[in-house]
């Protein structure tokens, strides 16, 4: 009896401790107060931040190196960070674009967010990715964004489905390679309202080609990756890139480059 109660003793034990093991892809918030240390750095230069505050996507890993080639490729500078302490006056002017790889929550200490938005509003570039359009973002960010609060996305056997993206728009740099009905494989999120009417849509998604709960259809205005002007700054958010397999996509990898060319204001017009 006193052996069989040891036993029950560990194995409850061992069950807390694995309860109590943290959540990779659900971390502490944390905020940062000191700056990392820049490279030197050329124009432009591309500020790739990836700090997850909300739900950390395991695509990380492959979204982070896949923007640093492209912007290699373009023969421009990036610094990649985890470190929202970056969001300074004196760091942020070195960089024309951030670019917000499946970064979420809520990162900044009230210094750092006022330093973000005085550094859109002199005329900065931003393209957020994927959980860029969560529901875990401070609200000064969704209005910024440019669209509603976060629904949801399929859950279970559905979450991942290819369906048919519309693209509206073939004129913009990020856009322009790509077909009419681009299909495609992803996390679809849903919001409770389209992007604003200062928004310019550059895909949808066409609900009909796949499976959509009530609670997530959103009609013919599902809006998938758009544009905006937020005063002077160049604003531009696409919702694909969950799976790692996106960072490999040649489609994908275009759609970002230019998205990046345009926020860096290289290529394409608007918020002049």
């Amino acid at each position: 009896m006193i052996a069989a109660a040891k036993l029950a003793a560990a194995l409850l034990l061992t069950l807390g401790a694995a309860q109590a093991a943290p959540d990779p892809r659900r971390p502490t918030p944390t905020l940062d107060n000191v700056a990392p240390k820049l490279p030197a750095l050329t124009r432009p230069a591309v500020l790739i931040v990836s700090k997850t505050n909300g739900y950390r996507h395991d695509s990380i890993a492959q979204a982070v190196p896949a923007i640093e080639r492209l912007v290699k490729v373009r023969g421009w500078r990036s610094f990649a960070t985890e470190n929202a302490a970056v969001f300074n006056p004196r760091q942020l002017a070195q960089f024309d674009v951030v670019v917000f790889a499946n970064a979420s929550g809520d990162i900044y200490t009230p210094d750092q967010r006022a330093a973000f938005r005085a550094w859109l509003a002199n005329g900065g570039g931003f393209v957020g990715l994927h959980s860029a359009g969560d529901g875990s973002h401070p609200s000064w960010f969704v209005r910024m964004r440019g669209n509603g609060n976060f629904t949801g996305h399929p859950g279970g056997a559905d979450q991942f489905q290819a369906g048919d993206l519309v693209v509206t728009d073939r004129t913009h740099p990020a856009t322009a390679h790509l077909p009419e009905r681009w299909r495609w494989t992803d996390e679809y999120y849903s919001w409770d309202a389209p992007p604003t009417a200062d928004a310019r849509v550059l895909a949808k998604l066409d609900e009909a080609s796949l499976r959509l709960e009530p609670k997530l259809q959103m009609g013919g205005d599902h809006a998938l990756i758009w544009w905006r002007c937020e005063g002077r700054a160049r604003i531009f958010y696409s919702a694909l890139g969950h799976r790692a397999e996106a960072w490999a996509d040649p489609a994908h990898l275009t759609m970002l480059d230019g998205a990046i060319g345009w926020a860096a204001r290289q290529e394409g017009t608007g918020c002049d």
